[in-house]
């Protein structure tokens, strides 16, 4: 073998050698580890790697900032409003709409503080409690009147969560 192929090849496995270290090898803060309490609640603890719960914790923060803006009146209103719907079906698309969503989302909780959860159902609450009382407070409007009013209603609940949700990303 000549000298010129003995030196590819070193260099080749030193270029793999180095290639798996790379891709494979772990740091000190690739190996941040979360302790949590197992499902017996006793002292026993299980370690989850962080490494695999941070692309899920952004997933969770994205889906519930949807979430949140998938509720916001005019959002909201634009997807289940349509010429000719009923008081009645309209209401109830509303607040269907804003459960449903919910429901959807409901997966989301494991991987979000508790007070940033709260907040989240506080804001769905707010936007059920403030359709309710548009419903009850003009039983005679028309939808589209109806629709118009909940166009211009803000979300404290919703913002502050927002809020929230952006700490919690910004935090991972």
């Amino acid at each position: 073998m000549e000298i010129g192929t003995l030196i590819s090849i070193g260099c080749i496995i030193a270029l793999l050698i180095l290639g798996y270290f790379m891709f494979f090898g772990k740091t000190k803060s690739q190996e941040k580890e979360i302790y949590v309490p197992n499902e017996k609640g006793d002292d026993n603890i299980r370690v989850v790697s962080y490494k695999l719960t941070v692309p899920l914790r952004i997933q969770a923060c994205e889906r519930l900032i949807l979430y949140i803006e998938r509720i916001q009146f005019p959002v909201l209103i634009k997807r289940v409003f349509y010429p000719g719907i009923s008081r009645n079906d309209f209401q109830f698309a509303l607040l269907q709409n804003v459960q449903d969503e919910f429901e959807h989302n409901l997966a989301q909780r494991l991987y979000v503080s508790e007070t940033t959860w709260q907040l989240i159902v506080l804001a769905k609450e707010e936007v059920l409690q403030n359709l309710n009382a548009v419903f009850g407070d003009n039983p005679d409007a028309d939808v589209a009147l109806i629709a118009q009013q909940l166009a211009s209603f803000e979300n404290p609940m919703a913002e502050k969560a927002v809020v929230n949700i952006k700490k919690e990303f910004n935090s991972l």
